[in-house]
């Protein structure tokens, strides 16, 4: 499945470069990070590790919504707090947060397979009565 994975975060002057670089290779271990001036860009083709978060920590209902929301075509762009990346953990952000966040930025074919496939929706359906 073709995917090309951006991640891309602004540094601050209070920030350790090492910690945001370790944050990113938590959610993609794949990535190959550079920097670019006041920013860290990398880029991943496996979205496995970050699956897998979303399958740990129980939140893949949240990502299904924050996905389909965000999903255009063949591109899919959200954010993520880099504060709680720094952790090894996923948490979508929502409005301005205070460092700043992680936008990542995911494009191939048949992204709304993709979402299926790592955020399916884990609600109960109930069956109706006949």
């Amino acid at each position: 499945m073709g995917l090309r994975i951006t991640v891309r975060t602004r540094i601050y002057p209070t920030e350790s470069e090492e910690k945001i670089r370790s944050a990113i290779l938590s959610l993609f271990p794949d990535a190959r990070i550079r920097r670019e001036g006041d920013y860290i860009v990398a880029e991943a083709k496996s979205i496995d590790n970050f699956a897998r978060l979303l399958r740990e920590q129980r939140i893949r209902d949240a990502a299904r919504g924050v996905f389909l929301a965000n999903l255009r075509d063949d591109l899919l762009e959200f954010r993520i707090n880099k504060q709680v990346a720094t952790k090894g953990r996923i948490s979508f952000s929502v409005g301005d947060v205070p460092l700043g966040d992680i936008t990542v930025v995911v494009e191939g074919e048949n992204l709304r397979d993709l979402i299926e496939e790592i955020a399916p929706d884990t609600r109960v359906q109930k069956q109706p009565r006949s």
